[in-house]
Formats: C-alpha cells, sequence, structure tokens
C-alpha cells in the first residue's frame, strides 16, 4: 500500500482502507461456491490486519 504510515491519522485511514478491501473481497465470493482456499484467504487477511493494528496500537502507546 505504500510507504509507512507514521501518524495516528495515517495509520488510521490504512485500517480503513484494509477493511475496505477485506469487505470487497468476502462481497465478491459465493457463498454457495466458497471452498477452504477462499477461506484461509479470508483468514489471512483478517491475521495480517490484526498483525499490523497490535503493531499501531503499539505505536500509539509510545506516544501518550
Amino acid at each position: 500500500m505504500g510507504k509507512a504510515a507514521q501518524y495516528p491519522s495515517q495509520q488510521f485511514h490504512y485500517i480503513q482502507n484494509r477493511i475496505q478491501m477485506l469487505e470487497q473481497v468476502v462481497s465478491s465470493m459465493d457463498a454457495h461456491n466458497v471452498d477452504l482456499d477462499d477461506f484461509n484467504r479470508v483468514l489471512e487477511m483478517i491475521e495480517q490486519l490484526q498483525l499490523k493494528m497490535n503493531r499501531f496500537k503499539k505505536d500509539w502507546e509510545r506516544e501518550s
């Protein structure tokens, strides 16, 4: 997604964009045809988002 987000507002914008991308991926899937690979792809996206959010949280705690 480009350069690293350094400021809380940039980090939050990054998270918003990632959530929108996740929503688009999930919305594009047909619930009747979803398979284990699709499930794992969504799970990986969620795990990556969680890792990023935890890193940003630590950044915010250091700044407080």
